[in-house]
């Protein structure tokens, strides 16, 4: 595991003997508790800890300034890895830099601590991307019971918006502290998320008023669970600026985000070319119906076009460019696709996204530094809708579009005044499976069909068994392949068919579990004061049938305390059934998740739900010999 510093080293310093000495200049004297610590009362298994961290903001006319100081123990040889730092900076632009950095390794030696520096020479400048360098060294003297301590000032030019510091991090963190000096004219709106914070800070009359963040003992986010991104549930802040005034004394406010939508659109608009456009539909025919048409239209325009790699939300090439090129960026080829859906007659708007990976949006504050996506979405005449980022189209299906799409909600781009954010619909995903056994004097045979579609298919498993396990296991246990069909997509479903075949252990008892068990146990819900909502990846409906033919001299237990219902309103159910008739058994098992999305007091009702699931799933059929 490694933790990320920012880090440029232009000085040297000697092992020296003298305790009092230790700690570099800015630092709070190390402490014989923090000298001690072997653990960490409230994560015993903490691999390390971050002993106190001090981050304090200037923000100027041009530029804040930020002042790190940091200081981790290691507890385990496993987080040695520490010592290999990898440390991302946005260069582009020059929009960040570092400077004033200082750092160093602190061990006991024979009874007495000693500090170790980084050299100039071990630290390397590698270059990640066009908009990316990283920082690339090693700290030296990583063992069980060392220190490290740094610090460093980081320089950004993004004065609007500014993910001011992070309390909570892939190790606990036993104090964090934040500090705020605003030096020019501006007015920032703070965004506190976080338990501690929110809890801590809650009553304060005016949080923007605010400058200073004190929180204690804080949690890693290892066991932060139902989140999409980790920063949307963690403690930190997010500065917004709101409003400045002129040296006039002359007040102005952020503009509104009807103004920002339409500043958006008048710059994409002027990529457009109806010309091309009204050509290129030309050789797309009009079906029937209009999915029928959708789905030409769609299908036409994957071939044609590809993404370039590039993000954003703003247009960089003309349609006509894009048409002869066939390649595009995010923006250009959704606004291309939102073009060609409306010269079709589509009911089409373009939305604006922020992904599961870039973080939730503040629609209460107006900012376009927010969003990473532009996509469409399509409604048809019946109602339905569909998601569809031009640049990323699923194979063989667009039904289902990207889970990273997914994330709370978006602005839709339409023109005028009015402002409307929008959630985005979820086709439900499903999957069916069908077990048959039978049993003969050497083995036990088992049939598989799996059914499925959505997000239940994953193309990036190479084996089709390893994929179906994922969440529906056989209930027999049985192992040995025989026929293991490829994935094939047949009206709208991918199907998988599996034979295997076990020898018939000489036992009396053969036990059918729940072929879900291990995909529902995972389930957990240890949380105190959930102030974030609880994200699951995607709804979903299971199904999964278990027919048995039972041998002559084997009888049938468990099943008359089998039969189960547990339900939380419409969206929340789970049941299993068993039935026999003569030689043949059947056994029933369905789970529906109806929302992937739940409010943050929602959440004992899911605790409730799932721990009440989890103790029926426990029973089991158990096929005795007579």
């Amino acid at each position: 595991m490694k933790i990320y510093h920012l880090f440029l080293l232009s000085f040297t310093v000697f092992p020296i003997n003298s305790f009092a000495q230790n700690s570099l200049e800015g630092f709070n004297k190390l402490d014989q508790k923090q000298l001690n610590l072997t653990e960490v009362d409230f994560e015993k298994d903490a691999k390390a800890v971050i002993l106190d961290e001090v981050g304090s903001m200037t923000i100027n006319e041009s530029y804040y300034s930020l002042i790190v100081k940091k200081r981790i123990k290691i507890l385990n040889k496993s987080a040695f890895d520490i010592g290999d730092v990898l440390i991302p900076y946005y260069r582009y632009n020059n929009i960040e830099e570092i400077t004033n950095v200082k750092a160093q390794t602190i061990i006991l030696e024979n009874g007495e601590y000693k500090n170790f520096p980084i050299e100039v020479k071990d630290i390397y400048n590698i270059n990640l991307s066009s908009l990316y360098n990283a920082i690339k060294f090693a700290l030296p003297n990583i063992q069980i019971g060392s220190i490290i301590e740094y610090q460093y000032t980081k320089i950004g030019r993004n004065i609007f918006s500014i993910n001011a510091w992070d309390f909570q991090h892939d190790f606990p963190t036993l104090s964090s502290r934040f500090s705020l000096n605003i030096n020019a004219n501006y007015n920032y709106k703070n965004f506190l998320i976080g338990n501690k914070l929110i809890s801590k800070y809650k009553d304060k009359n005016d949080k923007s008023k605010v400058s200073y963040w004190h929180i204690y003992d804080i949690p890693s986010f290892k066991d932060i669970k139902y989140v999409y991104n980790n920063k949307s549930a963690t403690e930190n802040i997010i500065l917004q600026l709101s409003g400045y005034k002129t040296v006039n004394g002359k007040k102005y406010e952020i503009n509104n985000w009807a103004d920002l939508k339409n500043k958006l659109i008048k710059n994409n608009d002027i990529v457009q070319n109806p010309t091309t456009i009204k050509k290129y539909n030309k050789s797309i025919p009009n079906e029937a119906n209009d999915k029928e048409t959708l789905d030409l239209v769609i299908n036409q325009f994957k071939k044609d076009f590809k993404w370039n790699n590039i993000r954003g939300i703003y247009a960089n090439k003309n349609q006509k460019d894009i048409l002869d090129s066939h390649y595009g960026s995010i923006a250009d080829l959704n606004i291309l696709l939102n073009s060609i859906l409306k010269n079709k007659g589509f009911n089409c708007e373009l939305i604006l996204l922020s992904s599961r990976e870039n973080g939730k949006i503040f629609d209460e504050f107006p900012n376009l530094d927010q969003f990473d996506y532009l996509v469409n979405i399509v409604t048809l005449k019946d109602g339905t809708n569909y998601v569809i980022n031009a640049a990323d189209i699923p194979e063989n299906t667009y039904v289902f579009a990207p889970l990273t799409l997914f994330n709370d909600h978006g602005l839709i781009l339409d023109k005028g005044s009015t402002v409307s954010f929008i959630k985005l619909n979820q086709f439900i995903s499903e999957n069916s499976v069908e077990f048959t056994y039978k049993f003969t004097d050497k083995d036990i045979i088992e049939n598989r069909l799996d059914v499925f579609n959505g997000y239940f298919y994953d193309q990036d498993f190479d084996d089709s068994k390893n994929l179906i396990n994922q969440y529906v296991k056989s209930p027999l246990n049985v192992y040995d392949d025989e026929i293991g069909n490829k994935i094939e997509f047949v009206g709208e479903k991918y199907t998988v068919k599996n034979k295997s075949r076990s020898a018939l252990e000489a036992n009396n008892f053969h036990m059918i579990e729940n072929p879900m068990e291990h995909f529902i146990s995972a389930y957990t819900f240890n949380e105190k004061d959930r102030t974030n909502k609880i994200e699951f990846n995607f709804p979903y409906y299971i199904k999964v049938m278990v027919k048995v033919d039972v041998p002559k001299d084997y009888e049938v237990l468990g099943k008359n305390d089998f039969k189960a219902v547990v339900k939380e309103g419409e969206g929340l159910i789970y049941s299993q059934a068993v039935a026999q008739k003569e030689n043949n058994l059947q056994i029933l098992y369905e789970f529906y998740i109806g929302n992937a999305v739940h409010e943050a007091n929602e959440y004992d009702k899911l605790k409730t739900f799932f721990e009440s699931v989890q103790k029926e799933i426990s029973k089991q059929i158990t096929l005795k010999k007579k």
